[in-house]
């Protein structure tokens, strides 16, 4: 590396460590976490082009592993990459979930959003709750592609056992926007409840996430 690329790496890193990440533009923010996988090469021109190619600092984020590779980086620059939103969705489900208490609709929203951030492909989650509303366990059940998932009622009603749940709140995203339930949707929260109140277990909700948002079968008269 010669001195003036590494005296810019250095000016670029002071600034994050006196301003933090607020004062930089999406480019510089992607340029500086590029530092720490491509060690000895120019970072700021890769950024602006993988922005470009994307459309955005979130699509890049967002990209998987092969198509950042395929954007000529190298699999250690896109692995790294691919762990922000995993690792960020990792932080939020430990600070959020476990242990936290769930008193309200709100706070299931907040916890759920947080678990599903970033996601491109359906999945369902159960969150496992003791007679306090303490959190027990947050489950992956499955997962599916971009437009469904599966809902196995039986690895549903398994989970909540297995954590010792007095009652769960079932979870699943629509990636494509859309927080309306659909008939299969309704039918798999209605199968849900009926099969987990034969072992005594109540099912308090079903939300729909999509981004930041979310829609509650309950609230909205579906449950």
């Amino acid at each position: 590396m010669d001195d003036q690329l590494r005296g810019h790496r250095n000016r670029v890193r002071e600034r994050y460590l006196n301003t933090g990440l607020d004062t930089f533009q999406d480019y510089e923010a992607l340029e500086l976490l590029l530092f720490y996988a491509i060690p000895r090469k120019d970072t700021k021109s890769t950024a602006k082009n993988l922005i470009a190619r994307f459309g955005s600092l979130p699509a890049v984020l967002d990209a998987t592993v092969e198509e950042l590779t395929e954007a000529d980086l190298s699999p250690n620059a896109a692995i790294l990459l691919k762990l922000v939103p995993d690792m960020n969705r990792y932080y939020a489900v430990k600070t959020d979930g476990a242990g936290q208490k769930v008193h309200s609709t709100s706070d299931a929203g907040r916890i759920l959003c947080a678990m599903f951030r970033h996601e491109q492909t359906e999945s369902v989650r159960l969150l496992c709750l003791n007679a306090g509303g303490k959190v027990l366990k947050l489950a992956l059940l499955n997962e599916g592609d971009i437009n469904a998932v599966h809902f196995s009622v039986r690895k549903i009603v398994e989970t909540a056992l297995s954590a010792k749940a007095v009652s769960v709140i079932l979870a699943h995203n629509h990636p494509g926007g859309t927080l309306t339930p659909s008939r299969e949707d309704l039918d798999a929260t209605n199968s849900a409840k009926a099969a987990l109140s034969t072992v005594g277990i109540q099912l308090l909700d079903h939300l729909i996430i999509s981004g930041d948002n979310y829609c509650s079968l309950r609230e909205d008269g579906y449950l």
